[in-house]
């Protein structure tokens, strides 16, 4: 069988289409990921606090979250459990020392984010606004 310069062009770009990256896509190691620069870092510091607390980005750009703390911490979208508001923002667990790239986000928003571990402690909350979204982000506990 004989396939066309065309058709093997097709094939690849599928292939590398369904490797990942972009959209609403996981963590990627720092300075990965082929689709989405770093537009802020936010950084978990000893004292068991986000700094700075509230970054701007533009759309289709990703945040890095770098963990200072001698402890584990897992940011993630509120609210608390479902996680839903922003899922470019969910991340796994990061140990000390580890960096973390989110998703890239790809909608005009202000997207509020906890350390899912810690949901309670306020001093690790913050926003993400993403191309200029103004207004409060959305609540960390969703209550029925």
């Amino acid at each position: 069988m004989r396939i066309t310069h065309g058709i093997q062009i097709a094939l690849v770009a599928t292939a590398v289409a369904s490797c990942g990256g972009g959209g609403y896509g996981g963590p990627t190691s720092p300075g990965g990921g082929s689709t989405g620069a770093v537009g802020a870092t936010i950084t978990i510091r000893a004292n068991g606090t986000v700094e700075p607390a509230e970054v701007n980005i533009s759309v289709g750009q990703r945040v890095r979250f770098v963990n200072e703390d001698g402890r584990q911490h897992q940011p993630t979208s509120n609210p608390h459990l479902s996680h839903t508001d922003c899922p470019p923002m969910n991340l796994p667990i990061m140990n000390n020392g580890q960096s973390m790239n989110t998703g890239v986000f790809d909608q005009i928003k202000a997207c509020g984010f906890h350390d899912h571990q810690n949901p309670d402690t306020e001093s690790l909350r913050g926003t993400i606004r993403v191309g200029g979204a103004g207004g409060p982000a959305g609540p960390v506990y969703v209550r029925p």
